[in-house]
């Protein structure tokens, strides 16, 4: 049995990392990371929100089997426990934030949280609390008995948290230029970072944007992409150091690391900022995947076929030796480049999105394990918002969702076919539920706001 590094960088875009094109410096070390082995290049989150996303992850469900829409909620089981406990691997996290520990307590090992025990929430030393963590963990238990180590960075996520030393890399051209009303919420300087700081106003700032009630200007448009990029790097930086202890300690040869991302931003691309929303476009939905195997040849392979996030748990099992598993179109592409897999999907709160090949469609849904006041808002608010009409692309013709093919009766009658299929599948188990004191729902509800989600 090998050991598994799972390794997963919050609200981060693959477009934003040199491996995958992008032109500004943001990430030496996941460049190298993917130059020594597989970088899935067309890798759909299952969300568009980080609790659904994470729990997927974890159980190989997808959000309508799991029932997880928000972060007070969790899996009360997961299909993939069975390989776990047969393989006699350790499953144990380090992470940013607390709400992971209810998000995953069924169907995951201890996590650590290290804005309980090394920071607070919005130190600009996280990422590396993670890493020194994560390398204490390693030292601890990494050489008793196979492991899966999930590490959890907060990346780009607003607010950005980084020294300033490490924003000006690339934002400090813009600063000057920038709303200073924006900055200040987006980027707290440490002396604002007190209790009585409005927490809150981030969400009604989003909101706000989202709803074309705010605009951004262009110059602020510019600093904010330009942090986020600064953000990208100061993270990329936490993970070499990650990847450099696991070296030093003599983990590398045994373990497979895996980069992801929980799902992306939008910068207006589609009118839309942030994530969460209603939009379920490619800046939202594709994500980072990197995969390194120390037992496989491939080196800066690129599989450019749609691949699930859904997936990957069981894929990375599989790699590291575990039995008992289902096969799966993810463990299938990396064993075999021509295997050609079925469609993905991704369900968000209000939207559910299903792409074939390089055809994709967009359809509204508000999720059906929400109760029926929030799904009838939810309509309510895609009808005021002009977000009601379904969508199709062709994303090899257009990548960016300009056009949309809905108006193709046989393109429309095939993937609307796919998308009942799936939907029709039943619950392999129970779906989730709470089991939560006042006092921690009160703590996650406290994190959510200071993360800008309520």
């Amino acid at each position: 049995m090998k050991n598994i590094l799972l390794i997963v960088i919050d609200t981060l875009r693959p477009d934003h990392l040199g491996c995958y094109g992008y032109d500004r410096p943001t990430s030496p070390h996941l460049d190298t990371l993917a130059a020594s082995g597989t970088r899935l290049d067309a890798l759909w989150s299952v969300s568009n929100f980080t609790a659904p996303a994470f729990t997927s992850l974890f159980t190989g469900l997808h959000p309508h089997h799991h029932g997880v829409f928000n972060f007070t909620a969790q899996a009360l089981s997961s299909p993939l426990q069975g390989a776990l406990d047969s393989s006699g691997m350790r499953t144990a996290g380090v992470v940013t934030f607390r709400f992971f520990r209810n998000l995953l307590k069924n169907i995951w090992g201890p996590i650590e949280a290290v804005t309980d025990t090394r920071g607070f929430d919005f130190s600009k030393n996280l990422p590396f609390d993670v890493t020194t963590s994560s390398l204490d963990w390693l030292e601890k238990h990494g050489r008793d008995r196979p492991f899966c180590l999930f590490v959890h960075y907060d990346g780009p996520h607003t607010p950005f948290r980084l020294p300033d030393e490490d924003a000006d890399v690339f934002a400090a051209p813009f600063a000057g230029a920038a709303d200073p009303a924006v900055r200040d919420l987006l980027f707290p300087r440490a002396e604002k970072l007190d209790n009585d700081r409005n927490k809150t106003s981030m969400y009604r700032f989003m909101k706000d944007v989202n709803w074309s009630r705010r605009r951004l200007d262009e110059a602020t448009l510019r600093w904010i992409v330009a942090m986020y990029d600064a953000a990208v790097r100061y993270n990329d930086r936490a993970v070499g150091e990650l990847l450099a202890g696991l070296d030093q300690l003599g983990l590398t040869d045994r373990t497979i690391v895996a980069v992801l991302s929980d799902h992306g931003e939008e910068f207006l691309e589609h009118g839309g900022f942030a994530h969460g929303g209603v939009h379920l476009y490619e800046e939202i939905i594709r994500t980072v995947g990197i995969i390194r195997d120390p037992g496989q040849p491939a080196r800066g392979r690129a599989v450019s076929v749609p691949t699930s996030q859904v997936d990957m748990l069981a894929a990375l099992l599989k790699l590291a030796g575990a039995e008992g598993l289902p096969g799966t179109d993810l463990d299938r592409l990396l064993a075999d480049p021509d295997h050609r897999p079925g469609p993905v999907f991704c369900h968000g709160k209000s939207k559910i999105a299903v792409r074939d090949g390089d055809t994709k469609l967009i359809v509204p849904r508000p999720n059906p394990s929400l109760d029926r006041v929030t799904r009838l808002k939810m309509w309510i608010n895609m009808a005021l918002m002009r977000k009601l009409r379904p969508e199709i692309f062709d994303l090899a013709a257009d990548p960016r969702e300009t056009r949309n093919l809905y108006g193709d009766r046989a393109l429309r009658r095939r993937m609307r076919d796919i998308l009942r299929e799936h939907l029709a599948a039943p619950p392999p188990g129970p779906l989730g539920g709470e089991n939560l004191s006042a006092a921690e729902r009160a703590r996650i509800e406290q994190e959510m706001r200071d993360l800008g989600y309520m």
